[in-house]
């Protein structure tokens, strides 16, 4: 992911606070060094908290064989929670499964699911269980057999008194299509009876609806950028730009190409990135406003209030491109939060 890291921020984890809850995962094991990285970067994407979900804690309804299940939400539309779910479940399929294994319904020794991100309206989830001799080492056999494009990024080992030793595997990977914000896959196992152990692989994709706002493209059209952006005070050194109609057509566009955020969650921190106003007759009939945290493009009218995930690559391409050579410096240095593989 193409995400930078440059300050600090206080923000939630949520796997801290799912240690939090439940105490009963305690982090040993040795994460990667570009794993350091990757995380760190996250606290201005996905280290976030969705509001109103608990972790991981959606309904499921079985929509293949054995174990192998998906989310089912009527939030969203149908075509959208469809192909999320297929999404997630082409990716579980596609995870290296030691030839041992056999998949199972239910486990003797439930393992819950694990992951980066907490619930949300766009999350869908699969799973699927497996039981396999312990003499099988996991963690290597995945090192051995990971899929193109996908990387070890962390490992680890939870526990507690009168809770089952878990030890988790974690891999990224570049997830290619305009709905999706975020994909990851989860190994956990832990010891069975007879000499077996337990394993279930979990795949998280964020898979969301493109809304195709359509700005208007009448009235005078001003974009502001900021010299400066601050997690403690308030963005300054403004720069606003009034479009041409050239640009106004390619502001459209680009945010006409922009996801679903309007159940974004939040940040403890926030910087604002760009205001957009379009005036008419003298009135102001459209505006948005741009953060760095959680990644929102927040508009508002009189015929519409929405929120649009604002972490598209060609999105900042082309309101970077309409500020002069040294002009809103932290407008485009905050922008680099932006992922391209992620945003098509």
């Amino acid at each position: 992911m193409n995400e930078r890291i440059f300050s600090a921020r206080t923000v939630f984890n949520v796997r801290q606070i799912s240690r939090l809850r439940f105490g009963a995962s305690k982090r040993v094991g040795k994460r990667e060094g570009e794993h350091r990285t990757r995380r760190a970067a996250r606290r201005t994407t996905w280290i976030i908290v969705a509001l109103g979900a608990a972790w991981l804690g959606f309904s499921s309804t079985f929509s293949a064989a054995g174990a192998t299940s998906a989310t089912s939400t009527t939030t969203l539309p149908a075509t959208i929670v469809a192909a999320g779910n297929a999404y997630a479940l082409q990716l579980l399929k596609a995870q290296p499964i030691p030839p041992s294994a056999r998949e199972v319904d239910s486990l003797p020794t439930p393992l819950t699911g694990t992951g980066d991100v907490a619930g949300g309206v766009g999350l869908r989830l699969a799973h699927r269980l497996y039981l396999l001799p312990m003499t099988v080492d996991v963690d290597q056999y995945v090192r051995a057999h990971v899929p193109s494009g996908e990387k070890v990024t962390e490992t680890g080992t939870g526990g507690g008194p009168n809770v089952a030793t878990v030890d988790t595997l974690g891999l990224s990977l570049t997830c290619v299509s305009p709905h999706i914000t975020y994909c990851g896959v989860a190994y956990s196992t832990t010891e069975a009876k007879n000499g077996e152990q337990e394993m279930r692989v979990d795949v998280q994709v964020i898979y969301l609806p493109i809304l195709n706002v359509k700005m208007p493209t009448s009235g005078v059209v001003t974009v502001t950028g900021f010299g400066k952006i601050s997690l403690m005070n308030a963005s300054n050194n403004p720069t606003s730009v009034v479009l041409t109609h050239h640009q106004v057509l390619a502001l459209r566009r680009a945010i006409a190409s922009l996801k679903d955020m309007s159940n974004s969650g939040f940040c403890a921190e926030d910087s604002l990135l760009l205001k957009i106003k379009i005036v008419n007759d003298g009135n102001v009939i459209w505006t948005a406003t741009a953060d760095e945290c959680p990644g929102a493009l927040s508009i508002s009218s009189a015929k519409t209030n929405v929120t649009l995930y604002d972490r598209s690559c060609p999105f900042w391409h082309v309101v970077n491109s309409f500020f002069p050579s040294g002009a809103a410096g932290g407008t485009k240095t905050g922008s680099k939060v932006c992922v391209d593989s992620s945003d098509g």
